[in-house]
This record gives C-alpha cells, structure tokens and sequence, in this order.
C-alpha cells in the first residue's frame, strides 16, 4: 500500500517540531537550573520565541499540504485561469494556498533572523573582554537588522497590491506568486548566506588561536560552524522553488521545515554542550561515589589515601591573576590561559580518615615527640554555592573551551 506523500510529510514535520520544543526547553531548564530565572540571557528568550515561530511555520506547511493540497496561484495557464469559476472548491483553494504562502514565508523569515540574533547575544556573552568583540558584535546587529527589513519588505511588498499575491486572473506574473517567487527566493539566498558567513566569522579568529587540543579545536570549529547546514538546506529550499512546476509549492514548505528544523538544533548545540558534559560528570561521580560509600570509604577520595592538600595546577604564585577569556591569546600553558584550576591532590603518606560530612570534610594527622607533646595538623575543605555571576561565567568559559 502507497504512503500518502502529503500525510508522510505531516509526521515529519510535527516530529520536528516536537524534538525543537524538547530541545529548546531543555535549553531553558538547564540555564534556570543553573543560573536561576535573574540568570536567562536574552537568547534564552529569543529561542522560546524561536519555539514559537517553528509552531507556526509547521501548522502553515501542514495547512499547505493537507487542506490545499499544495495549490497556489501559480502553475496555470492562461486558459486554465480565465476559466476557473470562482465559486469553485479550487478556486477557493488556490487564493487561500497563496495566502498561506505568504504568511509563511514571513514566518520563516522571521525564525532564521531570530535564530541570528541568538548567536549574536551568544557571541556577546561569551566574548566579554575579547578585543574587538563589541564592534564585531555591533556590526553583526546592525547587519542583520537591515538584512531582515529588507527580505520582509522585499516578501511583502514586491508585488503591489498586495491583493495580486493570491489573483488568479488575469496572470499577475511570477513576481506575484509568493510560492515561487524568484525575486523572494534569490533574496533571501543572498541576505541569509552573508548573514550566516558573517556570524559564523566572528569567533574564528579566537578559536584558531586558542591553544588547545586540535580535537577540541575542530569541535569548536564544527560547533560554532553549523550555520552552514542550515544554508545546504535553505539552497535546497530555494532550488526547488526555481524550478518551479506544480509540486514547488509544497516542496518549498517541507524544506522550510526541515531549515528551521536543523537551525534551531545547532543554534542550541554551543548551549547543551557544556551542560550535558556537566550532567554527565556529575552521574559519572555520583555512580563511583555510591559504591565507594557502599565499601565504607569517602566517596571520591582513595580508599589507601587520607590526607589531602589544596594545589593550583600550572600556577606560578599565589596572587590569582585577573580573568582572561578562554579564547583570547594564547598563554604560556594550558592553565594559565583557563585560569587557575583549584584541586585536591592526594597523597599517600597517611592512613585514610573516618569523619566527614555534606559539607565539609575535615582530615586530621598527629605525630607523637619525645616529651608526650602531640603535634596536630588539621585540614578543613569547605564548599560554597558560588553566585549566579561567577557560576556564568564559569559557564561560559566552559563553553568557549568546549567543555
């Protein structure tokens, strides 16, 4: 038995919405989580508005499909138009079919552009004390700021009235078909490609000169990289729509879906990343720690080790020097570019301890002199919750590092 195509692609299409509202709001749990509501970025916002607008978009492609089988005011002939009662079922399709055209094509302008600003307030947080970051930054607003009024402008009103968008008779040319418009696609082919290539831009010159692992240099590469997919895909889009015939217009909305599908998920990958390696560590420690618990020993340290002494890995003196962000020049070694990174060193000279609490843990050693005087040694390891400020910021490095 055949698969309906209009059908099949109305699974599809609802299934990418429902993967983009999973990932958006786990996006939005995870940073609440962490952070607390005072601690979202406007990107944070941006992207519910993003869930929003792909909500839209998909009821517009199922609309196009399912209730007016992908009819449109183009694809006729003369005769065909001058003979098409208006009474007629598809007459009435045809209109509403371009209507509907119309109005998602703006909705999907709008969701790439907002998609856009949501790498820029990415890019602006995690650039903080980055030389040239605020003019890259500025300049990319003010580009795509322009870019967008004209391609929404250009969809609008490049056939005017407005009302021969969905006229049938007599033929108001291509111009004024908004399925397959060429004026709108190589529009938006070249306003959304330079936007893409200029934000894409930004954090190159910071990542090739951050002196990390190549591996995580090409991660970094790759993840701050994906708008180039979502250009592949919006090519595809636009192809179909100049190549016009009776199928483009319901061809130019599946593709449209599958764009903003995959524009949403890279433009969530640099956020996810860290926190799903954070969750990750954690399990992974909670997972050694109960069986260690289990054994009797304290979770995390050595069950033949006791005494612990703080250390700061490649640091050179005590005075901890001010924040450097992770993807400005390169320093001597890997720590000193990351900061000082504080861990508890174990060594192996003294028999392990029994008190320790959620809290604090308190390690203990005495030595017994000659004249019954007992020298104690007393170690006390507190943890603190840091504030939300130092908890982003150290999210962001995190970030920027690949971590």
């Amino acid at each position: 038995m055949a698969v309906d195509p209009i059908e099949s692609f109305t699974i599809e299409a609802w299934t990418y919405l429902g993967i983009s509202l999973v990932v958006i709001a786990a996006r939005i749990a995870a940073r609440w989580r962490l952070l607390g509501f005072s601690g979202l970025a406007f990107d944070d916002f941006l992207m519910i508005l993003a869930g929003l607008l792909f909500t839209a978009e998909t009821a517009t492609a199922h609309f196009v499909g399912a209730y007016w089988q992908g009819l449109a005011n183009n694809a006729m002939t003369d005769e065909q138009r001058k003979s098409l009662d208006p009474s007629s079922i598809e007459f009435y399709k045809r209109v509403h079919g371009s209507q509907t055209q119309l109005f998602g094509w703006l909705v999907y302008t709008t969701l790439l552009w907002t998609l856009k600003l949501c790498w820029l307030f990415l890019f602006k947080r995690l650039g903080e004390g980055v030389d040239h970051m605020k003019l890259k930054i500025t300049i990319g607003f003010i580009f795509v700021a322009m870019t967008f009024l004209g391609t929404f402008l250009i969809i609008l009103c490049s056939c005017w009235p407005i009302y021969k968008k969905w006229q049938i008779y007599p033929d108001p040319g291509n111009i004024c078909y908004p399925a397959v418009s060429h004026v709108q696609a190589w529009t938006l082919i070249w306003t959304n490609l330079t936007t893409d290539l200029y934000i894409m831009c930004i954090p190159m010159p910071m990542i090739w000169n951050a002196r990390v692992q190549k591996t995580k240099k090409l991660w970094l590469i790759v993840m701050f990289c994906g708008g180039l997919a979502t250009a592949v895909f919006g090519g595809l889009r636009c192809g179909y729509i100049l190549k016009g015939g009776t199928k483009g217009p319901q061809l130019a909305g599946e593709w449209s879906c599958r764009e903003s599908f995959v524009a949403i998920l890279v433009t969530n990958v640099p956020v996810l990343t860290p926190l799903v390696r954070r969750l990750v560590k954690r399990a992974q420690t909670g997972y050694s720690g109960y069986f260690e618990s289990e054994s009797g020993a304290t979770p995390g340290a050595s069950k033949a080790n006791s005494t612990f002494k703080l250390a700061t890995i490649g640091a050179k003196s005590k005075k901890k020097s001010g924040f450097k962000h992770p993807l400005s020049l390169p320093g001597e070694t890997f720590y000193e570019r990351y900061g000082s990174e504080e861990q508890i060193i174990e060594e192996s000279q003294s028999p392990a301890a029994n008190g320790s609490t959620n809290r604090t843990s308190t390690q203990k050693t005495a030595a017994k002199t000659g004249d019954d005087i007992i020298i104690t040694r007393q170690w006390n390891v507190q943890s603190e919750t840091p504030a939300p400020q130092e908890l982003e910021r150290e999210h962001q490095k995190k970030v920027t590092a690949g971590y």
